[in-house]
């Protein structure tokens, strides 16, 4: 496994996790369904293939398959959802920085995976308390 992939996995389950319930459950930032985080997506508003907002946390909610996958994103609605939740200047911002060249060493693969591995942790025990 390479390092961006080690830290796509730990990504997506830190997105999907953060908005999840006691219960581990979580609804689509695009349509609302309610269904356990693992059995959700990381959806990114802007395509993975950006680099420089692939890993961005504002670019990133949790999409059921059905919005992810077979809509495509149903990004129209995950435009309006991430403008009610963030506003429009940030939203501009995103849009810009998905152009920016981003080159991600083996020290920030490394980094930005301890930093989810301890993002995960904390969510972790905050549902045990």
């Amino acid at each position: 496994m390479t390092l961006k992939s080690k830290l796509d996995k730990l990504f997506s389950e830190y997105i999907r996790r953060r908005e999840a319930d006691e219960n581990g459950y979580v609804k689509c930032f695009t349509c609302g369904k309610i269904k356990h985080w693992k059995k959700q997506q990381c959806g990114h508003y802007y395509s993975r293939r950006f680099l420089s907002t692939r890993f961005d946390e504002m670019n990133c909610n949790v999409q059921c398959v059905q919005c992810n996958i077979f809509k495509e994103g149903n990004k129209p609605v995950f435009y309006q959802k991430l403008i009610e939740k963030y506003g429009k200047d940030k939203i501009n911002l995103l849009y810009i920085k998905k152009d920016n060249t981003a080159k991600f060493t083996d020290t920030i693969y490394r980094i930005l995976i301890l930093e989810y591995k301890q993002k995960i942790k904390e969510l972790e025990n905050k549902q045990l308390n």
